[in-house]
C-alpha cells in the first residue's frame, strides 16, 4: 500500500517534462536563486542588527563594517537571519516547476497535492520529544555542556519567531531533496540508487564539517545521511511530505532552540555544548555521538510508522485513497 502511494506520488510527476537536463538546470537555477536571496536577507538581518545596534546602516559597507559575524551568530536575530536566508529554495523551486516542468508546486506536497498538517505535527513532537530524551546520554559523552547567553526571558521572545525561522528552513530542504528531486528522479529513472541515492548523498555532503577531525566528520556524515534515509522512509510510506517536513522540524528545533553544539547558532539555545569544529574529540567520543543520533533517529521512525505505536501517523492508522 505505502509503494502504491509513493507510486502515485512519482506519477504527477509524469505528467510534466522530465528531461535530466531540466532536472539538473532546475536544481542548479534552485541553488543560484537560494544564494542570491539567501545573501540579500543576510544583508537585511546584519543591517537590522546595526540599526538596532545604534550603528551606521545606510549601505551595505557600512554594514559590513559595522558589525561582527561571531557577535551577530550569537543573538537570536542572527540565528533567525541565517535559517530565514533557506527562503531562497522556495522560491527557486516555484519558478523551476512553473517554467522548466510546467507543474504546480502542490505535485510535490503530497499525492493529495497539500501538506498533511497531522502528520506533521505528530512528527515535528515525536521526533522533539525523542531529541530531549536523548540529551542526558550527550552529556555522558560531552559533559562540558554550558547555560547559553540568551536569558529564559529572552528566549522565550524569541522561541516563536525562531520557530518560525526554522520551519522555513526545514521545509525547504524538504521540498527540494526529498519533493523535487526524488519525485522528478523516480518519474525518469526507477532504480532507487539514482532517485534515492543521488538527493541522499548531496544533503549528506552539504552537511560536511571541514574544520572537524576525520571522526567526527564520519559521525556527522553517518547520522546525516541515516537521517536523510529516514526521511526519505517516511515519504515513501506516506506519499507526502508532511510527515519528513515535521520530523526534520523537530529536529532542529530542538538542535536552534534547546541544545546546539554549532556556535553560528548559538544565539537562541539554551545550553550550548563544545563544538563539533574543536580539537581535543576522542574516537570514542566521535563514536558514541554518532550511536546516540542514530538510534535517536530511529527510535523516532519506528514510532511514527510501527503498527503498534500508540503515536502512529494518522495518515497510517487509516486507508486513504491513491489520489
Amino acid at each position: 500500500m505505502e509503494q502504491g502511494r509513493f507510486n502515485a506520488y512519482v506519477g504527477l510527476a509524469r505528467d510534466g517534462r522530465n528531461g535530466i537536463w531540466r532536472i539538473l538546470t532546475g536544481f542548479l537555477a534552485v541553488a543560484i536563486i537560494w544564494i542570491a536571496l539567501g545573501i540579500a536577507i543576510v544583508v537585511a538581518g546584519a543591517a537590522l542588527f546595526v540599526a538596532r545596534s545604534g550603528g551606521r546602516a545606510d549601505s551595505i559597507d557600512a554594514i559590513f563594517a559595522t558589525f561582527d559575524y561571531q557577535v551577530l551568530a550569537a543573538d537570536p536575530l542572527g540565528s533567525g537571519t541565517v535559517l530565514l536566508s533557506f527562503a531562497g529554495i522556495w522560491a527557486g523551486v516555484w519558478l523551476i516547476m512553473r517554467i522548466l516542468h510546467r507543474r504546480s508546486i502542490r505535485d510535490l506536497f503530497g499525492v493529495e497535492r497539500r501538506v498533511l498538517w497531522s502528520d506533521f505535527l505528530r512528527a515535528s513532537l515525536v521526533t522533539f520529544v525523542v531529541g530531549l530524551i536523548a540529551i542526558p546520554f550527550l552529556l555522558l559523552v560531552d559533559p562540558t555542556v554550558q547555560r547559553g547567553d540568551i536569558s529564559l526571558s529572552g528566549w522565550l521572545i524569541a522561541a516563536l519567531p525562531l520557530m518560525l525561522c526554522c520551519f522555513v528552513q526545514t521545509s525547504a530542504e524538504e521540498i527540494l531533496f526529498r519533493g523535487y528531486l526524488h519525485q522528478t528522479l523516480a518519474a525518469r529513472y526507477a532504480t532507487p540508487a539514482i532517485w534515492l541515492g543521488l538527493p541522499t548523498i548531496l544533503f549528506t555532503l552539504l552537511h560536511w564539517e571541514g574544520e572537524a577531525s576525520s571522526a567526527i566528520n564520519l559521525s556527522v556524515l553517518v547520522t546525516i545521511g541515516v537521517f536523510a534515509l529516514s526521511m526519505s522512509y517516511l515519504l515513501i510510506k506516506t506519499g507526502n511530505l508532511a510527515a519528513a517536513m515535521g520530523a526534520h522540524f523537530g529536529n532542529n528545533i530542538g538542535a536552534f532552540l534547546i541544545f546546539s553544539s554549532q556556535p553560528e547558532f548559538s544565539g537562541g539555545v539554551l545550553f550550548m555544548g563544545r563544538s563539533i569544529r574543536e580539537p581535543g574529540w576522542t574516537t570514542e567520543q566521535a563514536l558514541m555521538l554518532g550511536v546516540i543520533g542514530v538510534v535517536a533517529i530511529l527510535v523516532a521512525q519506528v514510532l511514527l510508522v510501527h503498527p503498534a505505536s500508540p503515536v502512529r501517523l494518522r495518515s497510517l492508522s487509516r486507508p486513504r485513497p491513491l489520489g
